[in-house]
This record gives structure tokens, C-alpha cells and sequence, in this order.
């Protein structure tokens, strides 16, 4: 894990991890600071399963008084005690580029301070916004047709297995949005879309493996995976066993 002290006040974490999640993010409020943490696997629009998925886990702890730096009557309690929010395509981006920072020194410094206040501001401007469209995300599949959309994008999940589409290619085929997607998609199936296919994929090599004679590395690249200790560390995370234990019994 990278730790960093931007300014006094202000620092900020990364962590690596192939545990991957969607992304997702949310703000914790404390009475002397504020942390904003995100979970990232990748912009959006690019997204695709693959073999070695990288996540980070990418954290920034404001404290009050680097806040009060900016107006000494800032309150912390304007914001909510624990948030959650969607990742929308600018909060993407400026998280992309954190990652991909090359600046050394005082220029990363600058750099780093300027995409951490603008996540505060990303996030402040998007709370509201997304509590006034709490009531239309859970309204929208009460339209027949919406909650068509939603079922239709299982249909080419559960199709494409072994090639799984992305949440922006989904969202295309089907005609809706990716927000609504993944929204109408948790909300219908209680899973997000990454986890679906990943536990659709673990069931598939476990009907192959216990009803074939297919060898496990014939089942991995039978359902995409390209890398044998890949396949089988997420089955085994996934079913407790390894496959060659699996197919021994």
C-alpha cells in the first residue's frame, strides 16, 4: 500500500488488489475529518472481464483543518455520515489519471491536491443529485419495458460466458444507460452485473468438470479463462476446492 502526505491535513492511500469489485465509492464524516474512498477497476466505457483484473482501493482523508484552510468556517457536517455513490464518468477519469500519475516531487504534490479536491467537489455536487434520483432509479422498472431491458441484458450475459461483454456494450444492445443497467440489474438479481457472470462462470466449470471428462484446463478455456492458476484460484475462491481436487472426486 502507497501512503502520501499531500499537505498538511491532507493525504491519500492506494491499494492494489486482484479482489476485484465495480467501482464504486462513498464518504465517511467524522467530526474532525472527511475520507473519500474508491473502489476501481477501470473506466467504465473499457470495462471487460478478463484473467488478472487489477482493483484499487484508492482513499483521502481530509482533515478539518486543511479544510478550514479554504474558509475557516467550514463545516463538516454539511456532509452525510456515510454516502454512497455511483462512480459517474468524471469521477472515472480523475481516478485514472491518479493511477496513472508519472509526476515526481512538488508537481505531484500540486497534482494530487488539485484531483483530490476536485473528487470532493465531484462527490458533493453529485449527493444531491443522486437523492433526488433515488425515487426515478426505483421507479424506472416499474415500466414493463425498462424491466425488459434489464432482463434482456441477463440473456446476453448468460449467452456470452466464455466472452463477456462490457457494461457499455450491454447498455448499447439493450438501449438503456450504464448507471440504470447496473442499478435495475442489482435491484432485479440482488448481484452486480461483475459478480453475476462471475458466479455464472464457477457454475458452468463446475457442471464441466463434474459431468465431462473435459480436462481443467480445457474447462478454463472453455469459459474464457486464459491462464490455468487464474481459473483455478477463482474457483477455489469461489467454491472453497481447487478443480483438480474437485475433478479427483
Amino acid at each position: 500500500m502507497l501512503i502520501e502526505q499531500i499537505k498538511e491535513g491532507l493525504q491519500y492511500s492506494i491499494e492494489s488488489s486482484f479482489d476485484r469489485r465495480e467501482n464504486n465509492s462513498y464518504l465517511k464524516s467524522l467530526p474532525h475529518r472527511i475520507s473519500l474512498i474508491y473502489n476501481f477497476s477501470g473506466l467504465g466505457c473499457s470495462e471487460r472481464l478478463n484473467d488478472s483484473p487489477v482493483s484499487y482501493e484508492i482513499e483521502f482523508d481530509f482533515h478539518l483543518e486543511y479544510l478550514k484552510s479554504y474558509s475557516p468556517k467550514f463545516d463538516i457536517g454539511q456532509f452525510p455520515g456515510i454516502q454512497e455513490q455511483e462512480v459517474c464518468c468524471n469521477t472515472q477519469m480523475l481516478l485514472h489519471e491518479i493511477i496513472n500519475c508519472n509526476l515526481q516531487g512538488a508537481f505531484k504534490k500540486m497534482f494530487m491536491e488539485s484531483k483530490a479536491l476536485s473528487l470532493l467537489l465531484c462527490f458533493q455536487k453529485c449527493g444531491a443529485a443522486n437523492q433526488a434520483d433515488c425515487t426515478e432509479t426505483c421507479m424506472f422498472l416499474t415500466r414493463p419495458i425498462e424491466k425488459e431491458k434489464i432482463l434482456k441484458a441477463r440473456e446476453i450475459i448468460l449467452g456470452r460466458l466464455s466472452d463477456p461483454p462490457t457494461i457499455s456494450e450491454i447498455s448499447f444492445i439493450v438501449g438503456t444507460n450504464q448507471c440504470y443497467l447496473k442499478k435495475g440489474f442489482k435491484e432485479l438479481f440482488g448481484v452486480t452485473v461483475y459478480d453475476f457472470i462471475q458466479e455464472q462462470r464457477m457454475l458452468q466449470a463446475k457442471m464441466l468438470l463434474t459431468t465431462t471428462d473435459s480436462t481443467v484446463s480445457q474447462v478454463a478455456d472453455r469459459i474464457g479463462f486464459s491462464s490455468l492458476s487464474n481459473f483455478s484460484s477463482a474457483f477455489k475462491k469461489y467454491s472453497g476446492v481447487s478443480p483438480s481436487e474437485l475433478k479427483k472426486n
